[in-house]
């Protein structure tokens, strides 16, 4: 669980043994969706083009692993693949040839100038033309693909943003080798804003999905408004059935406010906020 909301846990605690009003505001913070980054390999890390707290733009570089060795992997693919290509041309050539060498002779056959055993071995020439053509359209496919493969591998050492975001976190540093799939940056999505807050078990049945919250955050002169856009069928404690009615008012349900990107762009993530529901109170 986030550790910044074990506080608002607590101190729901207090107060869902009061009425269903006296509950709010609620407490709550301010939360982005992470975005981890991972590298594809296990390389040195070669630059860092950022730092923590940056705003970075979809498809901004991050950071570089080393693509020195994969490079030269690059280098082979492309002579195998050039060197496939070149096949292409001697074996359209020979293949056409074959092609022409049986359909003139089987129109000797016809006229009875050339025997049928030269007719076979048109025939196996054009067969053998063929095959040979098709091999080297299979390794050209072959080493096209390898290269391909090889290409992307290369792309994936420069690790970018994928979408708008800030740079919450960088592990790693210059000259490590992060082991491949850790995590290497941590980004939080600059696209959506939302507050996580726990509604008490008293509230639930009139929180729901698509209501307004006036949203109060610390230091933060005039309130936000927001849209409940999620709340957990599932409580945050002991399922409901094990539980007395008093013991039940205790329960806390997980639900997300989603503010306007708008609003939400000078805020920054993890500030607490109170929240209260307008249209809930009698």
């Amino acid at each position: 669980m986030n550790p910044r909301l074990i506080f608002c846990l607590i101190s729901l605690l207090g107060v869902t043994a009061c009425g269903n009003d006296d509950a709010l505001p609620l407490p709550g913070t301010l939360e982005r969706d992470r975005i981890e980054l991972v590298a594809e390999a296990q390389e040195p890390i070669e630059n860092i083009a950022v730092h923590e707290g940056d705003k970075v733009k979809a498809g901004q570089l991050i950071l570089q692993l080393d693509d020195s060795r994969y490079r030269a992997l690059l280098a082979v693919s492309q002579s195998a693949r050039d060197q496939a290509a070149a096949r292409i041309p001697g074996a359209d050539a020979t293949l056409t040839a074959a092609e022409k060498d049986y359909a003139r002779t089987q129109a000797l056959v016809a006229q009875h100038t050339r025997s049928v055993s030269e007719l076979d071995q048109a025939r196996a020439t054009l067969d053998n033309a063929r095959a040979e053509r098709n091999a080297a359209t299979a390794a050209l496919a072959q080493a096209q693909a390898s290269l391909q493969d090889t290409q992307i591998s290369l792309d994936r050492l420069s690790v970018h943003a994928p979408r708008d975001a800030t740079v919450d976190a960088l592990p790693y540093h210059v000259g490590e080798r992060p082991p491949v799939h850790a995590v290497v940056a941590v980004l939080l999505d600059a696209s959506a804003a939302y507050v996580q807050v726990y509604v008490p078990e008293p509230l639930r049945a009139r929180v729901q999905a698509g209501i307004q919250a006036s949203l109060r955050f610390d230091g933060v002169d005039h309130p936000y408004t927001g849209t409940v856009r999620f709340v957990s069928a599932d409580s945050a404690f002991t399922p409901y059935y094990s539980l007395t009615e008093r013991d039940r008012s205790r329960l806390a349900y997980l639900a997300k406010i989603y503010l306007e990107p708008a609003d939400a762009v000078a805020l920054p993530s993890g500030l607490p906020v109170d929240v209260d529901f307008p249209g809930l109170h009698h």
